[in-house]
């Protein structure tokens, strides 16, 4: 009630401030731009998940690292098959 609708606005901008901090520095921690990475694409219906990470840590070895699964994605182009990403460290 003796809030004025101006006195918010202050508080808003700092609150999207914080917000924008926050999400900009967990992008940053997520992956280091000189880590090799590595996209595997697989059958989703016929697929052994341990021989994925093993393919990815032979390749990560070249590099003296070790494989982490990311993510995985969807191929646009085809229902069937998708991408398993891993990143060397």
């Amino acid at each position: 009630m003796g809030e004025k609708t101006g006195d918010r606005k202050p508080r808003l901008g700092i609150v999207l401030a914080l917000s924008a901090l926050v999400g900009v520095s967990a992008c940053e921690t997520a992956r280091q731009p000189d880590e090799p990475t590595i996209s595997i694409p697989y059958d989703p219906y016929n697929f052994d998940p341990d021989e994925l990470f093993d393919q990815a840590n032979t390749y990560c070895a070249a590099y003296g690292r070790k494989a982490r699964y990311v993510d995985e994605t969807i191929d646009p182009t085809s229902v069937r098959w998708r991408y398993r990403h891993f990143a060397c460290e």
